[in-house]
């Protein structure tokens, strides 16, 4: 019988089943429930999900930025940084310029020289901490007085590496962070 293009069927009746046989067959390795609240027996071998599919994206490259006015000085600090280390590294000649890199989402970690023109390394740090903006901070400088580490450290800065910048003096820092495994 047909009635508004929609066909009737008729429903089966089962026979009750009790609690514990419904839980045992709920949890049974080998049966599984179909739409129909049969328990049928599954045709394949259980399949771990992971392996068909990646819980996660493949890793994407850690945006790092170099800011500092020298460009010996930025080379030096790319050669220290871990050859296998996947980073995306873009350069600041100036604190301006590194804040916006940072505003474009390209410093999860920046390493930042005090002395610059234009904005140095203190303003940046002053206004990372101003409008509340987070990036991880490594302070690379010649100025390796305790005062001045004091106050970096005070504004918000992680770590603090003397120049001339070596793969020693970068690499323990980056796994006590985290930040290189």
């Amino acid at each position: 019988m047909r009635a508004h293009g929609f066909r009737h069927k008729r429903l089966a009746v089962r026979a009750p089943r009790s609690f514990a046989s419904f839980i045992l067959a709920s949890f049974s390795p080998f049966e599984r429930r179909s739409t129909d609240r049969t328990l049928k027996k599954s045709p394949l071998p259980a399949v771990n999900a992971q392996e068909l599919i990646p819980l996660t994206d493949p890793p994407m490259p850690l945006p790092i930025v170099i800011a500092d006015d020298s460009l010996l000085a930025r080379k030096v600090l790319t050669k220290a940084l871990p050859p296998d280390w996947d980073v995306d590294v873009s350069y600041a000649t100036n604190g301006r310029e590194a804040l916006g890199l940072y505003r474009e989402g390209k410093a999860s970690v920046m390493f930042l020289d005090l002395t610059m023109p234009d904005m140095t390394g203190y303003q940046v740090l002053e206004a990372l901490q101003h409008e509340d903006l987070n990036t991880f901070v490594i302070v690379v400088s010649a100025d390796v007085q305790p005062m001045a580490q004091s106050r970096v450290r005070a504004l918000g800065a992680a770590a603090f590496i003397a120049k001339p910048v070596t793969p020693e003096a970068v690499l323990p820092i980056l796994k006590e962070y985290g930040l290189y495994v």
